[in-house]
């Protein structure tokens, strides 16, 4: 009884280690252009809040939140410069 506990304990590690950590400790490029995306949006979001708030100009939202985020858009998608692109 013993024993089929521990394989339990092992295998669900393994089934976790292999499938949910690793997507998210090394997501693919798609799963990394969609997380830019909601960083931008989020940014922007907040930026012209804030400027709404304090009645002044945000400026270029876009560009201050790319510069921000160390991000870039190429055919409308949110690259980021950080990242190795595999075309």
């Amino acid at each position: 009884m013993r024993f089929l506990i521990i394989c339990l304990v092992v295998g669900a590690g393994y089934w976790y280690y292999s499938g949910m950590y690793q997507q998210s400790a090394h997501p693919d490029y798609q799963q990394k252009l969609i997380k830019n995306a909601e960083n931008m949006r989020e940014c922007m979001k907040r930026k012209e809040y804030a400027a709404g708030r304090t009645l002044t100009d945000a400026g270029d939202v876009e560009e201050t939140c790319a510069e921000q985020h160390n991000l870039y858009r190429e055919n409308g998608q949110w690259h980021s410069y950080d990242d190795v692109r595999r075309d």
